[in-house]
């Protein structure tokens, strides 16, 4: 466990009792911290033993005139589009608000430390990253916005990496983030809202380049003009700045099927400069990357039936994730739809080419008929179990059979509790399918 320094006697607020607010409390407990939380959704009565070392008490009886932290949950907001009532308290009595990342960085731990963000890819990278460093037989601990906590992870140690997932929500609230490495894969419209704009947003990623260490290294993606204005910048700041090209991907990359696609080209490009920076070889990086497995949810294959194969990448919840999943694959069944973000389905447009026929489902359902009209068959069935099941009929039926991929374009809470549940979903009737399809052979 990362148990920040300089705590301990100190009054700390922790706002939002999900994975990253319990860690919190069980490392500021370990610092000798007094404790109040509180979480909108959370009664008194069931709160679990992860936070008995807190005092659980609504935020407006907290000792508020003695607080000397907030510890928010990346869920809630404190700036965008309305500050948490306790957030708004808290910036008016001048009290610092932060991340549980920043607790964990408080802990000053003596590994190196990566820092990995982007609106897509930022999860595979990492544990990419993690898992070359595993295989060059580097201590590594892997976390933050992806797997354990921050504060539940150990200290690898002076000759060991810290390799740290960072969603916007995180940048913005981490002010102790000095990374060896900073990795920008790319920057689309995502979670507006929460930053006031497109402007705010891009200020919350570019936080990742604020202190980079004196030689550490930016690793930045090409893809947008976003992150191409970043690495201008860390340019005229004489910050060391490698480009991750997707043509300059390790050999093995073009042989992954976990690392299918353009974009995890680029991925594996910016996980290789990164490795790279902290010694590990080239023989080593093309080993790792051969035996790296598809996170769930990601490109992920979870059932195959004759010439008919299931994948889920239901984490694509944004139309330029979609766009990328639909480059990696030819004979596509696309299953796309939910709650539509800010981009609607309009990015996936110019990549239809591989596609058969769309199948959509949820709120955007109609949304995404109408932006297909004329350019992609496409058919209304509401719902996932729907859409999957018609997919499933017309790529057994075709000559060629193809890949029924799962690839919203859309946030997941019109019908499931998050994309994860989406993914689980669809993944278990793609087995029930392939199950009952007379031994995986076509009908």
């Amino acid at each position: 466990m990362l148990v920040p320094k300089g705590i301990t006697g100190k009054t700390v607020g922790v706002l939002g009792l999900g994975l990253s607010g319990r860690a919190a409390i069980r490392s500021l407990a370990a610092a000798g911290a007094d404790i109040f939380a509180f979480d909108d959704a959370v009664a008194p009565h069931t709160a679990t033993a992860d936070i008995r070392p807190a005092q659980f008490a609504a935020w407006q009886d907290w000792p508020w005139h003695k607080m000397a932290l907030l510890v928010i949950s990346p869920g809630v907001p404190h700036h965008h589009p309305t500050p948490h009532p306790a957030a708004a308290m808290a910036a008016d009595q001048g009290i610092e608000i932060v991340s549980e990342v920043e607790l964990a960085l408080r802990a000053q731990p003596t590994a190196k430390l990566v820092a990995v963000t982007g609106t897509n890819g930022k999860s595979t990278t990492t544990a990419l990253i993690g898992h070359c460093l595993n295989a060059a037989g580097i201590s590594v601990a892997v976390g933050g916005n992806i797997g354990a906590a921050a504060c539940s992870l150990d200290d690898p140690g002076p000759d060991g990496v810290l390799v740290l997932e960072m969603s916007s929500y995180q940048l913005e609230t981490t002010p102790s983030l000095a990374p060896d490495v900073a990795v920008i894969l790319n920057i689309s419209p995502d979670h507006l809202d929460r930053h006031g704009g497109m402007d705010g947003y891009i200020a919350a990623k570019a936080k990742i380049l604020d202190q980079i260490k004196p030689d550490g290294v930016a690793v930045i993606g090409t893809g947008d003009p976003h992150v191409q204005a970043l690495a201008k910048t860390c340019a005229a700041r004489l910050i060391d700045c490698q480009i991750a090209e997707p043509a300059s991907a390790p050999a093995a990359q073009r042989q992954s099927v976990a690392l299918a696609g353009q974009h995890n080209a680029e991925n594996a490009a910016a996980a290789a400069l990164a490795v790279t920076h902290l010694g590990v070889s080239l023989a080593t990086i093309n080993a790792a990357i051969a035996s790296f497995e598809s996170l769930p949810h990601r490109l992920q294959t979870v059932a195959a039936c004759g010439k008919v194969r299931f994948v889920n990448d239901s984490k694509a919840t944004n139309g330029a994730a979609a766009a990328k999943a639909l480059g990696a694959f030819n004979d596509i069944y696309w299953v796309a739809g939910g709650l539509a973000k800010q981009d609607g389905i309009d990015p996936a447009l110019p990549f239809l080419h591989s596609v058969k026929k769309a199948y959509l489902i949820g709120t955007a359902a109609n949304a995404f008929a109408r932006s297909l009209a004329g350019k992609c068959p496409a058919a209304i069935c509401g719902d996932l179990d729907s859409a999957t099941r018609a997919a499933f009929n017309d790529a057994r039926s075709a000559d060629t059979g193809g890949t029924i991929l799962l690839a919203p374009a859309a946030a997941s809470f019109d019908q499931f509790a998050n994309f994860g549940a989406r993914g689980d979903a669809f993944a278990s009737l793609a087995r029930q399918l392939c199950a009952s399809d007379n031994g995986g052979k076509h009908a």
